[in-house]
């Protein structure tokens, strides 16, 4: 979980941090990764927000996952 933070933490919708958890985790994880990428415009909508209001978002779906 700790190498998402720089891809949702972000400033911007940039790929950057996109391409350093696929360096990492890449191999392990293909399917999961290139469905990120392919749908990324779809996955960053939240990048429209401003920041304050996209930590929530983020950590609700955290807490949500792990009450499923």
């Amino acid at each position: 979980m700790a190498d998402l933070k720089p891809v949702y933490r972000a400033d911007t919708k940039r790929l950057l941090s996109l391409d350093e958890l696929e360096t990492k985790w890449g191999e392990k994880y293909p399917i999961v990764l290139e469905s990120w990428r392919s749908k990324w415009e779809l996955l960053s909508a939240y990048f429209r927000y401003p920041k304050a209001i996209r930590k929530p978002i983020y950590t609700t779906n955290v807490v949500e996952a792990v009450h499923r």
